[in-house]
């Protein structure tokens, strides 16, 4: 038996959401022949895809629908217009203070006030509710507001289990008689007066896909996580909310905090002790990533500690203050950064002029000259410095850097490289001071709109003039080290290396919470930054990029620092949610991993070919997040790393999960004809 529609299962619900008028409406977007003494208000920002099901849902029968936009970038506003509804637009000011600003500043009439997302909708079993309280005289409702229960939709299900439905909001209240709390996320209304629970409910289903479901969590948990490190419980209003509210509250302020494996309590509340189970393959997904919530907000928390400890503040430390992006600006990347379709990925245009590339070469598993050395000299474990300099040859190498948006780390990257005379970024157009702190340091500096990283990586050695033939490609929070600027000027003599290699892969030490991971990150991790750039291209793959060497590839015994984490986790989430995406696609789109090529992948004497084919078989096994934990504490030995190890296998299995989760929804979607593009 096929699986029932979208609108089936609404209809089953008893929720189908309809916009006809009340008896007596001159049609929709027009204020109706009698008043229905309600007047509905609606924040939004690039709603574009949710803000028709909502107004459908109440133009016609209110008084007047007011969208109050945040300087949406999408057609939001059109659309607000063009179906009838008064679009008011206001600078961003917060999730409670925009909402106490349209209460203060819009020119409300009526007695009754509705305050409605624009994902969400009402139903018409809850508009005739509403009509029969505002059809009284207000002083005869001896209530002054009410909650609407909310049915959530989840990847087009609902969500009835979990401990997620029923789920009461305060929207519906009394003008001039509530107002939101002081809070920075999930704040609610405090009533002067009695409220009462409504019998009919509102549907809330946000359509902008997976990766803007989990880029707004990742948002909301760093404002959560603020809140938890003031140790702000305002009890005297916590008293004032509906009861399920506040002792949701009290939990997240007395118990959450103190859990170890937070997310690992929340996911089995939800799917064993609330029966998430029951909602089914969604019900899994739906639990399972806002366990990955309650992840964000714990180790963000930690962040915030750590941040405290490490300056001595009393308030919140300044770089937490910018850690929360505006509303919707941690959706994806910009539209010059996001991946093009897998159709459209191909080799840039050369330059009028210019001689073109040869075809790449196929891609053969390179095999590895030497082998890594386990030692790590004392000069190996810092940044190289104005003081390293030594008289002398240096490594006849020019330096390649990506930038976007890096003002944080570019100069301390540029540092690094004081040895280096011929230093070149690439920026894919900063809106920051990412170029002009570049440029102060020294670096010549070119753009080019980004495209993709393989795709990048061959327009700058199609297009910028180096000095030397080899080329570091080095990201702007990495530096190198002493150790390894000696290393690099053993293994390149002019033009040519000591063993005939076209490309070197370099290893990396994952810097986390002032510490070097020897364990948690799997060290050591390699990738090809050293590379002759006449004989060796990339390719776009996953993410990222691949090398497609035209010879051997060597291996550098030295590592280069990675301070991935420089801009704060709620970045290095945002970022890890496009890369699952990418990810996930890619998986799907490699052919499936034959039990001979695993072994022949496992028994490589190349490490990155391990690494790869370590990751293709992680693709296809069940419960990939959780055995990801179990084999970097227990095999890798991760907890030797201590609670930075912890921390870090936290978040790098929280970015397995979100891979796994994706790449489920997408197999679903095209076993079933869907494009998946809002995921």
């Amino acid at each position: 038996m096929s699986a029932p529609s979208d609108n089936e299962s609404r209809e089953a619900a008893g929720a189908m959401v309809s916009g006809e008028p009340v008896a007596g409406a001159s049609g929709e977007g027009s204020c109706p022949a009698r008043r229905s003494n309600i007047e509905v208000f609606i924040p939004t920002f690039n709603e574009e895809l949710n803000l028709p099901h909502a107004l459908r849902s109440v133009l016609g029968w209110a008084d007047r629908v007011y969208v109050v936009d945040s300087q949406s970038t999408d057609r939001t506003r059109e659309i607000a217009e063009e179906m009838g509804a008064t679009v008011i637009v206001q600078e961003w000011l917060g999730y409670a203070k925009q909402k106490n600003w349209a209460l203060d500043n819009l020119p409300l009439e009526a007695d009754w006030i509705f305050i409605l997302d624009a994902d969400e909708s009402i139903t018409p079993a809850l508009r005739d509710e509403l009509l029969g309280l505002a059809s009284q005289r207000p002083a005869d409702v001896s209530e002054t507001g009410f909650y609407v229960n909310r049915l959530t939709y989840f990847l087009g299900r609902p969500i009835r289990h979990g401990g997620f439905f029923p789920s009461y909001n305060l929207r519906f209240f009394k003008r001039g008689r509530a107002r939101y709390e002081d809070r920075e996320v999930h704040e609610h209304m405090i009533v002067d007066g009695p409220t009462r629970r409504l019998k009919n409910m509102m549907l809330h289903e946000d359509r902008r896909g997976l990766e803007h479901f989990i880029a707004k969590h990742n948002r909301y948990s760093t404002l959560e996580a603020r809140e938890l490190w003031r140790g702000r419980h305002p009890q005297e209003k916590a008293r004032r909310l509906e009861f399920g509210i506040a002792f949701r509250r009290w939990l997240k302020y007395t118990v959450q905090p103190r859990l170890p494996f937070v997310g690992l309590w929340r996911f089995l509340y939800m799917y064993v002790l609330r029966l998430g189970v029951l909602d089914g393959a969604t019900g899994f997904r739906f639990c399972l990533l806002l366990a990955t919530y309650d992840t964000f907000i714990s180790l963000k928390l930690c962040e915030l500690r750590s941040l405290n400890v490490e300056r001595g503040a009393t308030d919140l430390p300044e770089p937490a203050r910018a850690l929360a992006q505006e509303e919707g600006a941690a959706i994806s990347a910009p539209a010059s950064r996001q991946a093009p379709p897998e159709d459209a990925r191909t080799e840039p245009e050369p330059k009028p002029g210019a001689t073109p590339a040869p075809a790449p070469a196929p891609v053969v598993a390179p095999r590895a000259t030497t082998r890594p050395a386990r030692g790590v000299p004392a000069d190996g474990v810092r940044a190289f410095g104005a003081d390293d300099l030594e008289p002398g040859p240096r490594p006849p190498a020019s330096i390649l850097r990506l930038t976007y948006n890096e003002e944080e780390n570019v100069r301390a990257c540029i540092e690094s490289c004081a040895w280096c005379d011929d230093i070149h970024v690439l920026d894919s157009g900063s809106a920051d001071r990412t170029r002009e702190i570049a440029e102060e340091m020294g670096a010549t500096v070119h753009v080019n709109p980004f495209k993709s990283f393989g795709q990048q990586r061959n327009w700058a050695i199609d297009n910028i003039p180096v000095k030397h033939r080899w080329q570091f490609q080095l990201d702007a929070d990495e530096r190198f080290t002493p150790a390894l600027v000696r290393e690099l000027a053993r293994r390149i003599k002019g033009d040519q290396s000591i063993d005939g290699a076209c490309a070197y892969q370099c290893p990396s030490m994952m810097m986390f919470m002032d510490r070097w991971l020897t364990h948690a990150c799997d060290y050591p991790v390699f990738q090809v930054r050293l590379i002759d750039r006449e004989r060796c291209r990339f390719e776009d793959y996953g993410h990222g990029q691949r090398e497609v060497p035209r010879g051997p590839v060597g291996v550098l015994e030295l590592p280069y620092m990675h301070y991935n984490f420089s801009k704060g986790l709620e970045e290095w989430f945002e970022k890890h949610n496009r890369y699952s995406s990418l990810e996930a696609r890619q998986a799907l789109a490699e052919p499936r991993l034959t039990v001979r090529g695993a072994f022949r992948g496992l028994l490589s004497r190349d490490p990155l070919t391990r690494r790869r084919t370590l990751k293709a078989i992680g693709n296809r096994v069940p419960l990939r997040a959780t055995l990801f934990t179990l084999y970097t504490m227990v095999v890798r030995l991760g907890f030797l790393d201590g609670i930075a190890g912890l921390n870090y296998t936290r978040m790098r299995s929280t970015y397995e999960g979100m891979v796994s989760v994706k790449m489920s929804v997408f197999r679903h979607q095209r076993k079933h004809g869907k494009t998946g593009s809002g995921v």
